[in-house]
């Protein structure tokens, strides 16, 4: 469900884009129902980052296999391959491909969904506020369902 929106959020304009993925981080991070969502286990929080941090490190180092066994089966449905999948994250995602820094923000657990904030500096120090989305599976491991990314104005000092 969220790979296929956030495939179609490729195809928005970009005015459009930047206005649907304001609304959405707006009503996330400021509605008083997202703070009265389900309590987050300092455990759980630690588990995500570190999940997130594992992926990141696997793209930065090239081991593309490690870094695409972090995404959840629906992603790894949509991206079937390795190669299809780093050919993505390449194209659409290259912040968190090739991050020149990076550091967590808020995080939330809602409706069994963990969204984890990560604000990323790319190579030209342009900042980038990235929302993962996580769900814990079967055997309590979280993995990627979606990543959000939308550009911060400005650059890193």
């Amino acid at each position: 469900m969220y790979v296929e929106q956030d495939i179609a959020m490729m195809y928005l304009r970009p005015d459009r884009k930047l206005l649907f993925g304001l609304i959405i981080v707006s009503m996330m991070f400021s509605s008083k129902l997202a703070f009265a969502a389900d309590v987050v286990a300092e455990a759980d929080i630690k588990s995500v980052q570190f999940v997130i941090d594992s992926q990141i490190t696997a793209f930065k180092s090239g081991d593309h296999t490690s870094a695409y066994s972090f995404a959840a089966p629906n992603v790894q449905q949509a991206f079937p391959s390795v190669d299809t999948f780093i050919d993505m994250v390449r194209r659409g995602y290259t912040p968190l491909f090739r991050p020149s820094s990076y550091f967590f923000g808020r995080s939330m657990l809602s409706e069994g969904e963990f969204l984890q904030e990560l604000i990323v500096t790319d190579a030209s120090r342009q900042l980038w506020q990235i929302i993962y989305t996580l769900s814990q599976q079967k055997d309590q491991s979280w993995k990627v369902t979606n990543v959000l990314m939308y550009p911060y104005k400005g650059t890193a000092a």
